[in-house]
């Protein structure tokens, strides 16, 4: 008996010490990724293709959810109420901590979520209309300074960032300028193009076929560079106006703050690679956004310059929540 016992108990135990690593691997099931607005919209593509990349590298799907609502607080307290184990990851922005929540008041504990990487990063311009009497930056900001609080310019919300970006981008030239919220871009966009409004501060996807078609007159970019493809708009930076590109949004990835090491790092090295992926660079080019990794530590640090730049004004607009 004893003899015939023996094998059977090796044989089991070679089987267990075999089958355990396949069991213990991660991810060995489905990462639901989760984002804070609605389909169809430059996030939400730019999170799908990051998804469809970053499947490839984990051997696992990544199956995306939409919970839009709050600015993105429905998603981030959904991610902060998840389990720690790295199979709950959220989209996020560096807008969302440097301006949204300050303006809510949130009912979960933000600090429990952290940055993964970011991988992309949404690029701002400002724009008139094509038959519009100014031609360039200096004719518009000439204009604003001898009419002051007659320009006026159109954004999505009160404490956004196209709000904010816009009142530092015409404080810093000199200007006094009226700010009319909309209810989305497109909205701001046909108030320009119809002579509601003077002007907008929006990103380059959202504009480029109108100033390709000649339908929209581009004055400034506000971003590090000039674009490609429209290299004779000057820079903000050029024209000595520092600051409102910190307001230009840059989009990553977000997990639970206390996440095993292991998993933080499984995740965030095959989400690197996944930025690399040609068809994720691809989309993000076709959507408008830049794309490209994103380390944490630099994703954090932009926000707290632009968390900096961004409570006293929400504080001066009576944003803040009593």
């Amino acid at each position: 008996m004893r003899l015939t016992l023996r094998p059977l108990l090796l044989v089991a135990f070679l089987a267990a010490a075999f089958c355990a690593p396949a069991h213990s691997q991660f991810p060995d099931k489905p990462i639901r990724f989760i984002l804070g607005f609605a389909a169809g919209g430059p996030t939400d593509l730019s999170v799908r293709a990051l998804a469809a990349a970053g499947a490839k590298q984990l051997g696992q799907p990544m199956v995306v959810s939409n919970m839009g609502g709050a600015g993105g607080t429905l998603a981030m307290a959904e991610l902060a109420r998840a389990p720690a184990d790295g199979y709950t990851i959220s989209m996020h922005t560096s807008s969302y901590k440097a301006m949204t929540s300050h303006t809510q008041k949130l009912a979960f504990d933000l600090a429990e979520v952290s940055t993964l990487l970011g991988y992309a990063e949404f690029r701002h311009l400002l724009f008139v209309k094509a038959d519009a009497p100014w031609n360039s930056y200096e004719d518009l900001i000439a204009y604003g300074r001898a009419n002051p609080g007659a320009l006026k310019f159109g954004h999505v919300g009160p404490g956004t960032s196209l709000q904010l970006q816009g009142l530092l981008f015409f404080r810093s030239a000199g200007v006094q300028v009226t700010d009319v919220p909309y209810r989305g871009s497109s909205e701001f966009t046909n108030a320009v193009l119809g002579g509601h409004v003077n002007a907008a501060l929006i990103d380059i996807a959202g504009i480029r076929a109108l100033a390709r078609a000649g339908t929209a007159k581009l004055l400034v970019t506000v971003t590090p560079q000039r674009f490609p493809d429209f290299p004779d708009v000057p820079t903000a930076l050029e024209k000595g106006i520092q600051g409102p590109e910190l307001f230009n949004p840059l989009v990553g990835v977000a997990l639970r703050r206390s996440t095993p090491p292991e998993r933080i790092k499984r995740l965030h090295d095959a989400l690197r690679r996944a930025t690399e992926d040609p068809d994720f660079v691809k989309a993000l080019n076709d959507i408008g956004l830049k794309s490209g990794y994103i380390a944490p530590e630099a994703f954090d640090e932009t926000v707290a310059r632009a968390e900096a730049r961004a409570v006293p004004l929400l504080k001066e607009l009576k944003l803040l929540p009593q």
